[in-house]
């Protein structure tokens, strides 16, 4: 039987330590390590190669979902498994926008997580019952996790979303430029598109719609 090696990033570590001793009682699971906050694992990323990771969505420093669309940029084959407590529509398909593989509750029992572990593990994408039926009752039928696009009507690119989550997290112009490798014009180029794109009329208002979307939390 094939190990599934596992790293898990989440901020509440009592919670990661009662986990991570279940799962490891399973034959074919692994946890290789773990990180309480996205900065923990990017000190580690290039020393680890999980077969799937198990993301939370609200972190501090740097959302779940911000955390997957990196990991996804460098690593697009890169299996992540959203699992949370936010059962919110909105943060579903945030993270699925993002490029999560699979989304399930924190409720959930140990059985349905291992079952969505090694589907992820196996390529399939895993949306759990209560999720689906969450999504089905408030938009209606999705029949793959592409569809959830059609939910965001103003929907930023991925450098947008960057974008978007520095200016929240305070940062100036010039260093979102040096963050992101781009020139100050390019960066007040998309803020001007983003602030159109969000219907936005100040810095506050494109932070509140940043907070109420899940590109960033406090």
């Amino acid at each position: 039987m094939a190990t599934i090696d596992l790293f898990l990033v989440d901020d509440h570590k009592l919670f990661l330590e009662g986990l991570i001793s279940i799962l490891n009682e399973k034959p074919d699971l692994n946890v290789i390590g773990y990180a309480c906050s996205a900065s923990e694992y990017f000190s580690v990323a290039e020393d680890i190669q999980p077969d799937v990771m198990l993301v939370d969505v609200n972190m501090p420093e740097m959302s779940g979902i911000e955390l997957t669309h990196l990991i996804k940029e460098n690593n697009p084959q890169a299996k992540i498994l959203a699992l949370t407590m936010y059962e919110d529509p909105i943060y579903i398909q945030k993270m699925v926008h993002s490029g999560v593989n699979g989304y399930i509750l924190k409720s959930a029992n140990i059985k349905e997580l291992v079952t969505a572990i090694r589907m992820v593990s196996n390529g399939e994408n895993y949306l759990a019952k209560d999720i689906q039926k969450i999504v089905m009752d408030k938009i209606g039928y999705i029949e793959s996790f592409e569809d959830f696009d059609s939910f965001n009507k103003n929907k930023l690119s991925k450098r947008e979303i960057q974008i978007v989550s520095l200016i929240a997290r305070e940062f100036s112009t010039l260093e979102i430029a040096e963050k992101l490798h781009i020139s100050e014009r390019t960066v007040e180029t998309h803020r001007k598109n983003i602030l159109a794109k969000t219907n936005a009329k100040s810095i506050v208002g494109l932070v509140k719609y940043a907070i109420r979307e899940g590109l960033v939390y406090y």
